[in-house]
C-alpha cells in the first residue's frame, strides 16, 4: 500500500455522525448505546465540529435537554482532512482534533467518514520502524560537517541497514545537529564502537545486551580493551 493511499484504506464510512440540528437528548442516547467518546457534527454536509462527552456533561447533569439541539452547544469549529492527502502532511494536524477520531472529507469539503487517530499513529510507527524490529542510534554532528550520505555510508559499511532517520537542532543556540537513526544490525556493540573510532559522538544507543547477557557483555568489553592495548 502506498502511503498516499493510507487515509483511504483507514477510512470508516459507517461511524455515526449528527447534523447540528439533532436533539441533544437523542445524541446522548446514541452515544451511550454505542459507547462513543466523540462524534462529528455536520452543517450542510460539512464538518462543523466534533462533539465529545465532556461537551454534553453539563446538560446531562442538569437534565436540561428538552428542545435543545447541537447548534445550541456552540462547539469549537473543527476542520477535516482530505481523503487523498498524504499521511505525513496531516500528521502535524492530528492533535488539533478533539476526541479519538478525525473527520475526512472530499476535496469540496463534503464529509465522507472518519479515521481513528490510533490507526494513523500505528502507521507512522510502522513506517519509521518504531516497534521492536529496529535499534536506535543517536549522533551529535556539527552542522558544518554534516553529510547524511557519508554517515549512512559509514553505517552501511559496518553491516548496518538504515531503516529510518530524523534530525533536529540540539539547542536553539547550538549549531550542531542531532541525527537519530533506526538501524538493523546483528552487532550493535561493534557498530557503536566503530562509529566512535570514526570520530562520531554517540548521544544514545539502544541497550547492547539484555540483563541475562551481562556476563557476555563483560567478556566483550575485556576483549575490546585487549584489542585497544
Amino acid at each position: 500500500m502506498l502511503l498516499n493511499e493510507c487515509l483511504e484504506s483507514c477510512l470508516d464510512r459507517t461511524y455515526p455522525f449528527f447534523t447540528d440540528d439533532a436533539d441533544i437528548a437523542d445524541v446522548i442516547t446514541v452515544m451511550q448505546k454505542g459507547h462513543l467518546e466523540c462524534v462529528p457534527v455536520l452543517h450542510d454536509g460539512k464538518v462543523a465540529g466534533i462533539l465529545t462527552l465532556p461537551d454534553l456533561l453539563p446538560f446531562w447533569q442538569s437534565r436540561k435537554m428538552n428542545k435543545l439541539c447541537l447548534k445550541d452547544l456552540k462547539l469549537q469549529p473543527a476542520e477535516s482532512i482530505g481523503r487523498h492527502e498524504h499521511i505525513f502532511d496531516v500528521f502535524s494536524r492530528i492533535r488539533s482534533f478533539a476526541g479519538t477520531v478525525i473527520p475526512v472529507s472530499e476535496e469540496d469539503g463534503r464529509y465522507i467518514g472518519i479515521i481513528e487517530k490510533v490507526l494513523l499513529l500505528e502507521k507512522i510507527a510502522t513506517v519509521f520502524h518504531l516497534r521492536g524490529e529496529g535499534m536506535t542510534l543517536e549522533l551529535d554532528v556539527p552542522a558544518f560537517e554534516l553529510k547524511l550520505s557519508e554517515v549512512i555510508a559509514t553505517l552501511e559499511k559496518n553491516d548496518a541497514t538504515v531503516l529510518s532517520f530524523g534530525m533536529f537542532r540540539a539547542t536553539p543556540d547550538h549549531d550542531s545537529r542531532v541525527v537519530t537513526f533506526r538501524v538493523e544490525t546483528h552487532d550493535l556493540f561493534r557498530l557503536v564502537k566503530n562509529m566512535e573510532k570514526y570520530g562520531y559522538l554517540i548521544r544514545y544507543s539502544s541497550p547492547f545486551f539484555k540483563e541475562r547477557d551481562d556476563e557476555l557483555r563483560e567478556k566483550a568489553l575485556e576483549f575490546i580493551h585487549f584489542m585497544d592495548m
